[in-house]
């Protein structure tokens, strides 16, 4: 019995072998002594015979009583352990297929989620549930909550009407999503939501069956039609009018009549809105559904008095702009059609207004700029937007030093100026995401114009950075390259403190898929650098020294003219000529031809230095190679007005010397016709 459980205790046949040849070597007679045949042969144990897996006897315990089960188990693991270490030495990163590895995210991770909207007052409990299930079980993007409870009258969808708004991935995403919600209000809330949009597994199986088979017809692989009723990008669910009541009532009019009967008006409408980024963008549903509601709202009449009319010509040219530009808020005792205010927006749905009020005031004469911008910004966020927009093209035309005094100093004490102010006015209310873009365009204009209050700090840099990386904005490679701008173009900071920063931006362009180590960010480095002026010029220059190792020696591709002139713009300003030439010499060793705008900016380079030397210097390289080219530039237009403002400053003399001097003069006369200049003035008109 013992001998039965000690072979089921073992594993493997082999064990069961050992462990009974183990009992029974007592009972077997001894092995018989042969004398041997031939000589035994004794061959070394070299290195090559030698086990490469052994184990060492136990202390106190002889080798020949060990067990031979133990021996066997101890050979086995060291077996395994070597299996698996050989393993593991196989699967190496460098062994994985490509269709293995993994790619980068192209989108940053977030360190935090982007925050949900605020939930209301007053709302049904099922809003907040529903705004986290849909940021974090269903994935959408860009929730955007609406309370368009104060629409009147109430829509058609219902009353009490709450619209999210969500946008998906992909159309696939978009289906599964919508298939989720429904299943979950189900499950959760009992509530039995429609569904627009959304295709069934076999409705959609079967239009694919005909759009096949239409398309086998007409003997083309696909139908030229956009909407197959497939990919529709856009689900509306409806989950109907949460507590309504439904019961019939009386309605009674004013003078106590009954008016009619009908079922009131309680309850909450929740409609879910799930759109493809460019549906969404496409159907811009937020907008309408905002101008209705801002149509709607009641707005505080103006019982103060009017004070003194402010002149139109007198005002800041963006107010007026602003408020000669947007719809009247304010509407007059008595509508042009003779309704009471008011009942003209009832009884008559407007969602594209273009009146104007013909028989009223212009609003600029109704009451001062502020108070008139005030309200039509408190009430139109369309036109912050617009106003935003209008603020950066009027910082645009301006030069560094009107820029400059334009922003003011923002010293302690000092009243803003009439542009911040106007821009504080427009940020006030708006999410981030809708004014990042336009906060990161004043700063840049800010930094490149040497205004001094915004080089004395990274912050507002710092801010704008941890805003790209937490709320996902979109930042495309040139808004990365003003952030870039913002970082070097800063006066007291240090250059470590610069690396990180740069270094944290790097880090968020490689996980969106955009190339780090390429010329346009070299040469926004070199050129925010030689904007400021009043760093340590030794750590300049070995920041410059290695970036230009760096455009040796990365074998990048050749740059756009707008590049190689930016950088040789920035080479200049730091009087580092030797890499201007260096810069002007890289088209032809790509076998690229420069053209007529590169000598224009060439020569008006060189003439900006009003160097005599210089100049000279430009016009025995360039004007050869301009002749020489592939095809020739002609020095015609821009080019002979750049030419010969160089020639002015490299001699004075030369246009003059060759319009008067006669050719065949002798003497002193001949020796000043025969100058350099003055026979490359010559030649010019000829070639013109």
């Amino acid at each position: 019995m013992v001998a039965r459980r000690a072979l089921a205790a073992a594993g493997c046949s082999q064990c069961r072998s050992v462990l009974l040849n183990h009992f029974t070597t007592s009972l077997r007679a001894g092995p018989v002594a042969r004398t041997p045949l031939s000589r035994t042969r004794f061959r070394p144990i070299g290195p090559a015979a030698t086990r490469p897996f052994s184990s060492f006897p136990t202390p106190g315990i002889p080798a020949s009583d060990r067990d031979p089960v133990d021996e066997q188990l101890e050979t086995k693991e060291e077996t395994d352990r070597d299996e698996e270490n050989s393993t593991a030495h196989e699967s190496q990163p460098a062994d994985v297929p490509w269709y293995l590895q993994v790619d980068p995210p192209r989108h940053v991770a977030s360190m935090e989620p982007p925050p949900l909207p605020e939930v209301p007052q007053d709302s049904p409990p099922i809003i907040g549930s529903l705004l986290e299930y849909a940021s974090e079980e269903m994935g959408l993007d860009e929730l955007n909550l609406l309370d368009l409870r104060e629409l009147d009258p109430p829509p058609a969808l219902g009353p009490n009407l709450f619209m999210l708004f969500g946008t998906a991935r992909s159309e696939r995403h978009l289906n599964v999503s919508a298939g989720r919600l429904l299943r979950w209000l189900r499950a959760k809330h009992r509530v039995y939501a429609d569904a627009d949009g959304l295709l069934g597994p076999n409705e959609r199986k079967t239009k694919v069956r005909r759009k096949t088979k239409r398309a086998k017809l007409l003997g083309t692989m696909g139908t030229d039609d956009a909407d197959d009723g497939i990919r529709t990008g856009w689900i509306c669910v409806n989950l109907g009018t949460i507590g309504r009541g439904g019961q019939e009532s009386a309605v009674v009019s004013d003078d106590g009549r009954v008016a009619g009967f009908g079922v009131a008006q309680q309850g909450s409408t929740v409609v879910v809105q799930i759109m493809t980024e460019s549906r969404r963008a496409e159907m811009g549903l937020e907008t309408l559904w905002q101008r209705a509601l801002d149509r709607s709202s009641p707005q505080a009449p103006n019982s103060e008095p009017k004070g003194e009319v402010e002149h139109p010509k007198s005002m800041h040219p963006l107010d007026r702009a602003i408020v000669s530009s947007s719809v009247a808020s304010r509407s007059s005792d008595e509508a042009p059609n003779g309704y009471p205010s008011g009942a003209a927006r009832q009884n008559q749905a407007r969602f594209y207004s273009t009146q104007r009020i013909v028989h009223g005031q212009d609003p600029l004469l109704d009451a001062a700029s502020a108070e008139a911008l005030g309200q039509t910004l408190m009430y139109d966020p369309i036109q912050k937007q617009r106003l935003l927009g209008l603020l950066r093209t009027h910082l645009d035309e301006l030069s560094p030093a009107e820029i400059c005094t334009t922003l003011g100093e923002s010293e302690s004490g000092q009243v803003p100026t009439p542009f911040l102010q106007l821009m504080d006015r427009a940020l006030q209310s708006l999410p981030p995401t809708k004014t990042w873009v336009h906060r990161l365009a004043v700063q840049t204009r800010a930094r490149e114009s040497g205004h001094r209050a915004a080089t004395e700090s990274l912050d507002d840099v710092r801010v704008l950075l941890e805003e790209m990386r937490l709320y996902g904005i979109r930042a495309t490679r040139d808004q990365c390259l003003q952030l870039l701008t913002c970082i070097y173009c800063t006066v007291k900071t240090e250059t470590r403190e610069q690396s990180e920063l740069a270094l944290e931006l790097f880090e968020v362009m490689h996980q969106r898929g955009q190339s780090i180590i390429a010329t346009d960010i070299v040469v926004t480095i070199i050129d925010s650098i030689s904007r400021i002026s009043l760093r340590g010029a030794r750590q300049d220059r070995e920041l410059i020294a290695r970036l230009d190792r760096l455009l040796l020696e990365a074998k990048l591709p050749c740059m756009d003219e707008a590049l190689l002139m930016k950088l040789m713009r920035a080479y200049a300003r730091l009087g580092h000529w030797e890499g201007v030439w260096n810069t002007w010499r890289v088209p032809p060793r790509y076998l690229r031809p420069r053209s007529a705008g590169m000598y224009v900016g060439i020569y008006r380079l060189a003439a900006s230095t009003r160097s005599a030397p210089m100049c000279t210097t430009t016009l025995r390289r360039c004007f050869q190679e301009m002749l020489m080219e592939d095809p020739p530039v002609r020095p015609v237009g821009q080019v002979r007005m750049a030419l010969m403002e160089c020639i002015r400053v490299a001699d004075p003399r030369a246009e003059e010397h060759a319009e008067t001097l006669p050719v065949d003069a002798s003497g002193q006369v001949r020796r000043l016709a025969i100058r350099e200049f003055v026979r490359l003035v010559k030649n010019i008109k000829l070639l013109s």
